[in-house]
């Protein structure tokens, strides 16, 4: 019986790693490309309650490694990410990282309670409810925490990026870093 055990362990393993390759293969598409059209015209939320343009985030961050965490109030894994991105920005405080936190929560005062919860430094907005899906259709987005890479120039970089608890996510966003 534990032999039998072992060896659907080990398939599963193996089935699990193979449905991971896949997944990653099926975004390799997007590496070096930019955000196409409807996705820049995304609307996204300030904490203030101002509407402004994902383009326009783009374009403000334009010249940074952008670290781009898609995460909720509700989403328990995503809540227990965040003192592993606050690890990682302490690691990139002094190189040209930013940290774009992009909510999926419908109600503004529970992406605020959550804001207040997280505490942590970034650029921080909800995204229009209706046009969440645009980003989950790009990214083929199967749930949250995810996270993506984008390089200085604002292409996608790391469309499938590793999570914040992951060490090689430093050596990740390291290289892109060094990459002109």
């Amino acid at each position: 019986m534990k032999q039998l055990f072992t060896y659907f362990f080990v398939l599963i393993l193996l089935l699990f790693s193979i449905l991971s390759n896949i997944s990653a293969q099926k975004l390799n598409h997007l590496k070096g490309t930019t955000f196409p059209k409807e996705i820049k015209e995304i609307k996204l939320y300030t904490e203030e309650g101002e509407t402004v343009l994902f383009k326009k985030v783009l374009k403000e961050l334009k010249g940074r490694v952008i670290y781009l965490d898609f995460w909720a109030s509700w989403c328990g894994p995503c809540i227990r990410e965040m003192p592993h991105s606050k690890n990682v920005q302490k690691y990139f405080k002094d190189e040209n990282v930013a940290f774009l936190y992009l909510s999926t929560d419908v109600e503004k005062e529970k992406w605020l309670r959550g804001l207040k919860r997280i505490n942590i430094k970034g650029s921080h907005y909800r995204i229009d409810p209706e046009s969440k899906n645009l980003f989950k259709t790009l990214f083929k987005i199967p749930g949250i925490p995810y996270y993506a890479i984008i390089d200085k120039k604002g292409n996608i970089a790391i469309p499938k990026a590793r999570w914040p608890r992951e060490e090689r996510l430093l050596e990740d966003i390291t290289k892109i870093l060094i990459d002109k």
